[in-house]
C-alpha cells in the first residue's frame, strides 16, 4: 500500500468516526503497519468493518480482514500480481495484464 492510500484509508475512517483525527504522526504509523497489505483488499475490509462496528478499527483489524479478502480473491480465481512493490489485481474477468 503507498502512502497516499493509507491517508484514504484514514480519511474514511475519519469521516465516519468524529472523534478520529488524521495527523502526520498516525498516517506515518499506518503507513509503516499496513505497507504489505494490497489497498483493494484493505479499502474492502475497511468498508466491512465500518458497516459493522461502532468504534474506528485499529490497523490489526484492518490487516486481519484484509487477509480474508485476499483469501476469498484467489478462491474466487483472481491473480495477484507484484510490480515493485506496488501490487496489482487481476480479477478472473479482466484478460489483460496492465501496461506501465
Amino acid at each position: 500500500m503507498t502512502k497516499e492510500e493509507t491517508t484514504k484509508i484514514l480519511t474514511t475512517i475519519a469521516a465516519v468516526y468524529q472523534n478520529f483525527d488524521v495527523n502526520e504522526l498516525k498516517k506515518d504509523v499506518w503507513y509503516e503497519l499496513l505497507i504489505d497489505i494490497e489497498y483493494q483488499f484493505a479499502s474492502k475490509a475497511l468498508i466491512k468493518t465500518l458497516r459493522e462496528s461502532k468504534f474506528p478499527p485499529t490497523p490489526a483489524d484492518i490487516i486481519e480482514r484484509a487477509k480474508v479478502e485476499r483469501l476469498i480473491f484467489k478462491s474466487e480465481g483472481g491473480v495477484l500480481i507484484d510490480h515493485n512493490r506496488n501490487n496489482e489485481l487481476l480479477g478472473k474477468s479482466q484478460g489483460n495484464l496492465p501496461t506501465h
